[in-house]
Formats: C-alpha cells, sequence, structure tokens
C-alpha cells in the first residue's frame, strides 16, 4: 500500500516541478540581460518642435513685421521611429490677402507626414493716440501710446513714429488707440485766415520783408496763399512762425 500510493505521487512531483521552472525560463527571455533586445521607443515631436520648423518657413513670405501664428489644431504630435532626421516643411501655401497657410510637415528619412494650416501675418508696432485730442491741442509725448497691429492693417499714410504726431494737431477728432492718419493731422495754426502777416524773403546776403495778408490759415511749414497789401500781388509762402511767412523767389516783396 506504501509503494503503491508512492507510484501515484511521483508523476504529480515532476509536473509541480516543470511548473515552478516554466517562468523562470519566460521571464529569462524579456529580461535585456537574457539576450533579447527590448523595443526602442519612437521619437515624439510635440507643437513646440512643430511651431519652430513652421516659423521658420512662413519668415520667408511674411516679410513685414514680427511674424504671427496661429495652428488650427493645437494638439499637435508626431511620432517618428529611431535614426529619423528632423522636421521640414513641404508643400507651402500662403494667402497674403485671407492671411491663410496650409502645409505638411515631415519627418525627414520617414513616411512620417502631418498635414497643418492656421492664420499668419506680420505684425508691427505703430503708435497711438492714449487720449482724444480735438484740433487746436497739440500732441505731446504724454499723449502716445504703441500698439501690435496687423502690418496688412496699416499704409504709407498711417503714422509709423511718434515723431509724426508730437507737435501736430489734428485736423479733425482722432479715436484714441487706433491707427493714426497722416491725413488727420496738421500743424497747429499760427495764421488765421484775413490776418495780417510779415512776409520775408531771405538770401546770403539780405533779407527783405514786407506786409501781407493771409488768404488762407496755416500751420507751421504748410504753404498758403498770401497778399502782398503793397503790389496787391498774390503769392504762395510757407508758414515760419507765428504771423509769418516766407517766399523763395526773390522779387516777390517788391512785385
Amino acid at each position: 500500500m506504501i509503494r503503491h500510493l508512492a507510484t501515484r505521487r511521483l508523476p504529480a512531483l515532476i509536473l509541480g516541478a516543470a511548473l515552478l521552472t516554466a517562468p523562470v525560463a519566460a521571464m529569462a527571455a524579456t529580461v535585456p540581460g537574457a539576450g533579447v533586445t527590448a523595443p526602442v521607443p519612437d521619437v515624439v515631436y510635440g507643437m513646440p518642435h512643430v511651431e519652430a520648423v513652421l516659423s521658420e518657413a512662413l519668415s520667408r513670405v511674411v516679410t513685414v513685421g514680427r511674424l504671427q501664428m496661429e495652428l488650427d489644431n493645437r494638439a499637435v504630435e508626431m511620432r517618428a521611429p529611431q535614426g529619423a532626421g528632423g522636421l521640414a516643411v513641404e508643400n507651402l501655401y500662403y494667402s497674403p490677402v485671407q492671411g491663410r497657410f496650409a502645409a505638411e510637415i515631415v519627418v525627414t528619412g520617414s513616411q512620417v507626414r502631418l498635414p497643418v494650416s492656421g492664420r499668419a501675418f506680420g505684425v508691427v508696432q505703430i503708435p497711438v493716440l492714449s487720449r482724444r485730442v480735438i484740433p487746436g491741442d497739440v500732441i505731446g509725448p504724454g499723449d502716445i501710446d504703441w500698439q501690435d497691429v496687423r502690418a496688412d492693417q496699416t499704409t504709407s499714410d498711417t503714422a509709423a513714429t511718434d515723431a509724426q504726431l508730437i507737435g501736430m494737431t489734428p485736423r479733425r477728432g482722432v479715436s484714441t488707440n487706433q491707427p493714426v492718419r497722416l491725413r488727420d493731422l496738421q500743424s497747429p495754426r499760427m495764421i488765421d485766415k484775413g490776418s495780417l502777416v510779415t512776409i520775408t524773403l531771405s538770401t546770403p546776403t539780405m533779407t527783405l520783408t514786407t506786409q501781407g495778408k493771409a488768404l488762407q490759415d496755416g500751420g507751421k511749414g504748410e504753404v498758403i496763399r498770401v497778399v502782398n497789401t503793397q503790389s496787391n500781388r498774390i503769392v504762395e509762402a510757407t508758414v515760419a512762425g507765428p504771423n509769418v511767412v516766407a517766399v523763395a523767389k526773390p522779387g516777390t516783396i517788391a512785385q
């Protein structure tokens, strides 16, 4: 009876030993030191990488002002196998009128590519009025602030420097914190229409003066029409100061 029980338990013991040793062999197959190569992780490119390569490409077509870019989809992620190259931009399209772009971001040396689209435009900084300035008020440095605007929203008539504003007065009301048109500014009035003025002519050797009458209002540096009260001849003269105009042609005063 004892021999019979021993005979029946022997196969069970052998089977148990086999089960105990099986996980050890499997574990060894997955351990890097056991001669099995572990999977190599992919290279991941995120939004900063995409924005950097896109900015470089768009800066070649958006040449005025500081580039500002907005992607339609900001959840951007690209994965490429180890050993692939860097990012590049292909098939770039840009519409200056609409400010829209479309392109493909590719990982060089691989088949990985991602279509992207968005808006891009140049931004410039321009002077604007920080308070309401009415005609007759002279614009000073404290009346000026700076604002970023899209470059395509400015023209050659848009004030680009504070020097173009300081010392000027509006011809009409100018909105605050908005681009200022040069046509809406003028020099402060130094001569009123109908007032008596001194007409001067200066040369390196002499200065001549006579009396005249202004036919127009005028600010410093502006050209207005005046009449010589001695000859009744109408001439064009440049406003040089309060009630003082200057002519450039010799003989104008004497005529």
